[in-house]
């Protein structure tokens, strides 16, 4: 009984270490950056009544913001090797600009900060500031 628990034991490591040997091989490669034409297409179908009016792009390809024409926000970011979409009301975010980088919180407990490097981070900040205070 001891040798087969050995066996079996040493059987259920191998079998560990190959799916764990394949998931580093399948998801080693990163996610692709977020881009314009990227953003843009997920945005339009995930939120197909979302019209932006402006987008802040992050130069290091993390995420995307968009200001809709009704004041609302939708944020654009990668999630594993997709991109996920995010829609806020206005007041909905707190933001702010740290070294030429917008820093987005959600007031939502469960979403996560997002950074966005970008030349106009500190206008995006202020744009979304007055918001919050409303």
């Amino acid at each position: 009984m001891t040798d087969s628990l050995l066996i079996e034991s040493l059987i259920s490591i191998a079998a560990i270490g190959v799916m764990v040997g394949l998931a580093w091989a399948v998801f080693k490669t990163p996610s692709p950056p977020v881009t314009m034409e990227r953003a843009r297409e997920r945005l339009s179908f995930d939120e197909p009544d979302f019209e932006p009016s402006s987008w802040l792009i992050d130069t290091k390809g993390r995420a995307a913001l968009a200001e809709g024409e009704g004041g609302d926000f939708a944020l654009v970011s990668r999630l594993g090797l997709d991109l996920v979409t995010r829609r806020y009301p206005a007041g909905a975010l707190r933001a702010s600009e740290i070294n030429g980088e917008l820093e987005i919180a959600p007031l939502d407990p469960g979403a996560r900060r997002v950074k966005l490097a970008a030349n106009d981070a500190a206008q995006w900040a202020r744009k979304l500031k007055p918001a919050v205070a409303s």
